[in-house]
């Protein structure tokens, strides 16, 4: 790909003609919901932005959010699986952290306003832009950057502080992001799709019967995910910024390799999209030499700014580092012997009585403490148990109605009419009963999975021992064999669970049941 250097001449011109690009080719899902953040482009052209909210402090610049991304499958473990991360956005406001990603993947429309070529927009500059190399989508968002920098720098967000730039995504943004970020219920968030078990080609351009047929098609056509970002799976597999890692059992291995894409393309089958979902291409083509562009390549774009932006910034993140580096150990255990010994080196007996007395409460606050977690842990444990019998018995109940449901249309079909018609009726309330129970049976699995994420997730593993011995002791004495048993079921979920968060309903549901 060779970028016009006229392009150099042209931001002045097109910044004073503002956007003229029609918002089908920058914005198509407008309609239902205006992106966040729309910037524009030379040539009257625009790319529009969803906000990603990363909850942290935001008075601690040094505070950032803990995700647990990847896929439990070891059939890619190599590759996607489970991994913790860090991640914080760069611009703030008072609640929370966020950065801004391109709604869509770069169009041809917006790939021609870089390149120069400011001639008539038709419906084809709607679709993805492939082709590119990992050298090109970096040359392009530099040229963007610097255009915008230089001409609309007043159309950056006032968080921009106008020091943003536009680049490629991190992995970890890209699969927060992709995943749903803070907006998706926290249960949802690990699964291996953002909408559950929906059909793939409601939100998907891939190799499958009704998608694409291998050929890049307009962005948008589909669903967005929970963030309002289009073609997230399928359509161009989007390039990252970093090179590929293998995963060395759950963290990020020493070597670094070719570049990676994400999401899947036009090209993908349907079990080769998900949000884990990383493929590694060599950077050249061994055969020409040239940097390897393959025709689904293509890019989305996160606006993003540097860390130590100013003296004063870096002086708040010394600050903040100095503290935290300097801070006392502050675990229970060091803090208890840190004040023994300043009990046993005082000589003033009514302040060595006093700290005595801090001691004492220290110690009661921690034990309360202790309990309290332990507490909670066993009415999440008991709870989780009473869901397991509460979808065991909503299942039963589903099966007997479909039995009857399969009945009913069986004695239609040899009934009169008259017998029909009340057939009809009774097959009308069964049919209503059934859609309640499985209702409710989701509100019972959404629960289950719940009670599990947030023991996993809130409790440490001295904690959950502890607190299901207690829990098993008391079920015991008061006879409730029938709880106990399932208890003991539960906590096997729970490790199972822990080891597979991302499972689908259908495996969550099989596993509550398989006793």
């Amino acid at each position: 790909m060779r970028l016009l250097a006229a392009l150099i001449l042209l931001p002045s011109l097109a910044g004073a003609q503002g956007i003229t690009l029609p918002a089908e080719l920058y914005d198509p899902g407008a309609a239902a919901a205006p992106a966040d953040l729309v910037l524009p482009m030379p040539c009257g052209a625009a790319m529009a932005f969803q906000k990603v909210i990363v909850p942290v402090d935001v008075e601690d610049p040094l505070d950032d959010r803990r995700l647990r991304l990847g896929q439990s499958r070891p059939e890619t473990g190599y590759s996607d699986y489970l991994r913790t991360e860090y991640l914080r956005g760069p611009f703030a406001d008072e609640q929370a952290s966020f950065f801004f990603i391109g709604r869509y993947e770069m169009t041809q429309a917006q790939f021609r306003a870089l390149s120069g070529d400011c001639g008539p927009y038709g419906r084809a500059d709607r679709s993805a832009k492939g082709g590119l190399s990992w050298f090109d989508a970096v040359d392009l968002s530099r040229l963007y950057s610097e255009w915008l920098l230089a001409n609309a720098a007043a159309s950056l967000p006032p968080e921009a502080a106008g020091r943003a730039f536009l680049r490629l995504p991190t992995e970890t943004e890209w699969e927060y992001a992709a995943r749903g970020g803070a907006v998706i219920e926290a249960t949802g968030f690990p699964l291996r799709h953002f909408f559950g078990d929906a059909e793939l080609g409601a939100y998907a351009m891939y190799q499958g019967a009704g998608s694409a047929r291998g050929k890049l098609l307009p962005v948008g056509l589909r669903a967005p995910n929970p963030l309002g970002l289009y073609d997230i799976y399928g359509n161009a597999e989007e390039i990252m910024i970093e090179p590929f890692r293998l995963n060395a059992v759950g963290r990020d291995h020493g070597q670094t390799g070719g570049l990676v894409t994400r999401g899947g393309s036009v090209l993908s089958t349907a079990d080769e999209i998900y949000s884990a979902q990383r493929t590694e291409y060599p950077m050249f083509d061994a055969a020409t030499g040239k940097a390897l562009a393959a025709d689904t390549f293509g890019m989305r774009l996160v606006l993003t700014r540097e860390v130590a932006s100013s003296d004063q910034v870096v002086r708040g993140i010394i600050a903040e580092w100095m503290a935290q580096a300097d801070a006392p150990a502050t675990s229970d255990a060091d803090a208890l012997t840190e004040l023994s010994a300043m009990i046993e080196e005082e000589t003033d007996p009514r302040r060595q009585s006093a700290l005595s007395g801090l001691q004492l409460q220290f110690r009661v606050a921690r034990e309360s403490a202790a309990d309290a977690l332990t507490e909670a842990a066993k009415s999440t444990l008991l709870s989780g148990t009473v869901f397991v019998g509460a979808l065991a018995d909503t299942t039963t109940r589903i099966r007997q109605r479909s039995d009857a449901l399969r009945e009913l249309v069986d004695n239609m079909r040899i009934a009169s009419d008259q017998q029909r018609l009340a057939y009809t009726e009774t097959a009308g309330r069964v049919s209503a009963e059934l859609r309640d129970l499985r209702s409710l049976q989701r509100a019972y699995l959404l629960s289950y999975r719940n009670a599990l994420e947030t023991l996993i997730t809130d409790h440490q593993s001295a904690t959950l021992e502890s607190a299901f011995r207690l829990l098993q002791d008391e079920l015991s004495l008061s006879g409730q064999d029938r709880i106990l048993v399932g208890l003991h079921a539960f906590n096997t979920d729970l490790s199972l669970y822990a080891a597979s968060p991302d499972m689908e309903e259908a495996e969550l549901l099989a596993m509550a049941l398989t006793r």
